[in-house]
């Protein structure tokens, strides 16, 4: 065997980088930090605006007015503001109110739960037990006065919108986004427990100025045949309809289709 007259080199994972290669890592970790950060922004431009909808289910308080039963159960009553408004009564849960009404007739109630809003839309989250609705009293009614107005229909003529039908409580601010592809058994589940359906326009649905209540032709809330139409990208030709400050589309099922 013969001995080597120089030693060979082989490498140590935990010896000195070179310098030019700590130079050119450097460079590249740069570089790569900067393209992750640009292309970041670029898919977060691209995507729907979440909104502004807020809920607080622990700011439960009472809330006077005029109950109505139909198309959906709904107050109108005094906003925060001060300005009249129409909120829809929801469960804290995926549901509705309306097993929970027995048999309360419309008129002037006081209604216990937290608001959700988003823009203009409102929602009340009814408090959990019995004792969210009774019959309000000439003092309760005091607080509201005489800015309630009539549940006088208007007419506002024939539309076709392009857009998607979601659940009014996860989009008014229950849930953030609340609408799109990822919303959909969610919106599905809550529109079949009860929850107000209404329709998003194309290119609105992270603005908090629109969101008309979905019914049928008639003004009723819509059956399950619905259901498989949520959260897709569908076109819509109905009647714009105004009660009090809540508009209505107005949709036959049939004139429902996906684009």
């Amino acid at each position: 065997m013969t001995k080597q007259s120089k030693d060979v080199g082989f490498f140590i994972g935990w010896g000195e980088t070179p310098r030019i290669d700590r130079r050119f890592l450097l460079l590249s970790s740069l570089v790569l930090v900067a393209a992750a950060g640009v292309g970041g922004a670029l898919v977060a431009s691209e995507q729907t605006p979440p909104g502004d909808g807020v809920w607080n289910p622990d700011d439960e308080r009472d809330w006077p007015g005029m109950f109505v039963r139909a198309p959906y159960p709904m107050l109108r009553t005094v906003a925060l503001d001060g300005t009249p408004r129409t909120a829809y009564l929801v469960s804290s849960n995926k549901q509705g109110v309306q097993h929970r009404l027995g048999s309360a007739e419309e008129g002037p109630v006081v209604v216990r739960g937290s608001l959700i809003a988003r823009g203009k839309n409102a929602m009340i989250a009814v408090a959990d037990g019995d004792r969210w609705l009774r019959g309000a009293t000439a003092a309760d009614m005091q607080k509201v006065g005489d800015r309630l107005s009539g549940w006088r229909e208007q007419e506002l003529g024939a539309a076709t919108y392009a857009g998607e039908i979601l659940d009014s409580k996860c989009w008014f601010g229950a849930m953030q986004p609340g609408q799109g592809k990822p919303h959909k058994s969610c919106a599905a589940l809550c529109i079949r427990g009860g929850l107000p359906a209404v329709f998003c326009p194309e290119g609105l649905c992270g603005s908090g100025e629109t969101a008309p209540l979905l019914t049928d032709e008639e003004g009723n809330a819509h059956g399950p045949g619905v259901l498989p139409f949520v959260a897709d990208a569908i076109l819509a030709t109905g009647r714009l309809i105004r009660v009090g400050d809540v508009t209505q589309f107005r949709v036959a099922l049939g004139d429902i289709r996906r684009r």
